[in-house]
């Protein structure tokens, strides 16, 4: 309930903050998700922990403040989880991911770097490892911190960024995602 309410408020600030923000853009991006898990009972999950490949795409709505910052709500779809060294096994822990990030920029024209930071709010849509079966115990939504830097090359972007979980992947065990993603987009608005 607390995770519902924290979102529904970052919607009102955000739409509050599209009336006063001077222009904004709005595009498409997706790209690819290096995923694992990370924490202290890692070892009870899996012995051998690594990165497992996974798609990312969606939308964003950037709401520029002035040349240098913009306040950045996306919506993705994002594949995480795990896989195991050695074998084929794999853990899916599919996503959908409402992201809002803080951007500084240079503010410059056409070539314009940028740092990403902010919270990034998940709710689980699948949970289910290579043989097709559930994942028990799982909890349903998830809470992260995303860091990154970003290029806009005029209409189009390139990003990559690291989102760390802060809250446990099973209710079990003390075991957060660790996402590693890069990103192509378009700003079409």
């Amino acid at each position: 309930m607390k995770i519902k309410t924290l979102v529904l408020a970052l919607g009102l600030a955000t739409l509050a903050g599209a009336a006063s923000a001077q222009n904004f853009n709005i595009g498409l991006e997706a790209g690819a998700n290096f995923a694992n898990l990370v924490g202290s009972d890692l070892s009870m999950v899996s012995s051998a922990n690594d990165s497992k490949l996974g798609f990312v795409g969606g939308g964003f709505l950037c709401l520029n403040f002035g040349q240098s910052f913009a306040v950045r709500p996306e919506i993705l779809y994002e594949q995480k989880g795990n896989a195991i060294s050695g074998t084929s096994t794999t853990t899916q822990l599919d996503y959908i991911e409402v992201p809002i990030l803080a951007k500084l920029s240079l503010g410059t024209p056409v070539l314009n770097p940028a740092l990403l930071l902010g919270p990034a709010f998940s709710w689980n849509m699948l949970a289910k490892d290579n043989g097709g079966n559930d994942i028990p115990n799982l909890n349903s939504s998830d809470i992260g911190l995303v860091g990154g830097v970003e290029l806009d090359i005029d209409k189009f972007l390139v990003s990559a960024r690291y989102e760390l979980g802060l809250q446990n992947v099973s209710q079990n065990v003390n075991v957060q995602n660790g996402t590693l993603t890069f990103l192509a987009g378009y700003s079409f608005m």
